[in-house]
């Protein structure tokens, strides 16, 4: 005789087989804070990138010699540590607020940063990344000496924040200590190490080679870190510090606050300041640079103040590749104007009108 099951059992079973099926689909499934606690909010301490240190990084090694060493990198740390992994059914996608936070490490010396935010989001089988500056929050500095290179004993240092607010399926956030980072150009070479010729295309002539520059100028990396205290080296920085990250997500939210993106370009020594680049009629590969994603705004930052500096955004459609954007000139002693990117610009030229030590730029990030 057959077993018959009531119409109340096959009604369950019935139910959760849709409910798999559903699932295995995206059409339903856990939403993105159908997660652990120590996974929607979460926490780590990023420890600065050391690197090997020399005394002259222009100096070529001998035939059979130990390999060229830089004292800064101009490749991003591949592995940044990951603060929050969220992942939930494609149907349950929706507008995710993230807060990234970054504080000095207490009792801790030395410059804090710059430290890079990593939002990675999307849906279904793509996503995308941006980008962006987390700030350091307030801190007591040392009574006597120099009160900016260390957090007085006993005291908290608190967070800087930084808010995105992204449509999406997943979240994963990452954050990269940069303070061996400099910025290379659209060839792949950082302002102040020696580039090659261009290889000319045809009728074209052959874009010069570029000399370094002299190594007690620079560059150097926007903070260094010395393996060892005997290591001598031009580079006027003092050490960078730990920084402790936090990063938390939630539904929905209005969000006004402003995020940034720094370039951090040429890092030299302010007692040889140097010319960046040099007069611009188009754009310039040596120093062109691409333009961070999202990026809505510009501005230029340098050092002296009394050097003027000349800028070129392109969109690269012209068959020449000068782009389309004209110029913008700042004047010496003025600041940066904020700098409006638009249409399909992405990349900026400049160049200054005077000896500088450093330059960097700032983006306003935003979609």
């Amino acid at each position: 005789m057959a077993n018959f099951l009531d119409a109340k059992t096959l009604s369950m079973i019935q139910a959760a087989q849709n409910a798999r099926s559903a699932n295995r689909s995206g059409k339903s499934g856990p939403r993105l804070l159908d997660d652990g606690e120590n996974n929607i909010g979460n926490a780590t301490t990023l420890m600065p990138q050391v690197l090997p240190p020399v005394t002259n990084p222009y100096v070529l090694p001998p035939p059979g010699g130990s390999p060229l060493v830089l004292p800064w990198t101009k490749v991003k740390q591949g592995t940044p540590p990951r603060v929050l992994n969220l992942t939930g059914a494609s149907k349950a996608g929706q507008s995710m607020t993230v807060v990234m936070t970054a504080a000095r490490l207490a009792n801790s010396a030395g410059v804090a940063g710059p430290v890079t935010g990593i939002i990675e989001f999307g849906n279904g089988t793509q996503n995308t990344r941006i980008e962006f500056d987390i700030p350091f929050g307030p801190y007591a500095g040392l009574g006597e000496g120099n009160p900016l290179f260390a957090s007085q004993p006993g005291t908290q240092p608190e967070d800087g924040i930084a808010t995105i607010q992204v449509p999406t399926g997943m979240i994963r956030a990452y954050a990269r200590y940069d303070n061996a980072y400099l910025t290379p150009n659209i060839r792949g070479y950082v302002f102040g190490e020696a580039m090659p010729a261009i290889p000319p295309p045809p009728s074209i002539p052959v874009s010069p080679a570029v000399p370094a520059i002299a190594p007690a100028s620079g560059p150097f990396p926007p903070n260094q870190v010395y393996p060892e205290d005997t290591v001598t080296n031009a580079n006027p920085n003092p050490n960078s510090c730990p920084a402790v990250i936090k990063a938390f997500a939630n539904y929905f939210g209005r969000i006004h606050s402003k995020l940034y993106k720094t370039l951090y370009l040429y890092n030299g020594n302010a007692s040889a300041p140097v010319p960046f680049g040099s007069s611009i009629q188009k754009l310039e590969p040596n120093t062109t640079y691409v333009i961070p994603a999202g990026a809505k705004t510009v501005s230029v930052n340098r050092t002296p103040f009394s050097s003027g500096m000349t800028v070129l955004l392109g969109d690269l459609t012209s068959v020449s590749g000068e782009g389309i954007g004209g110029y913008i000139v700042i004047p010496a002693n003025q600041a940066s104007p904020v700098i409006p990117i638009t249409g399909n610009q992405c990349v900026i030229g400049l160049f200054s009108n005077g000896d500088v030590s450093a330059v960097s730029l700032t983006f306003e990030i935003g979609f």
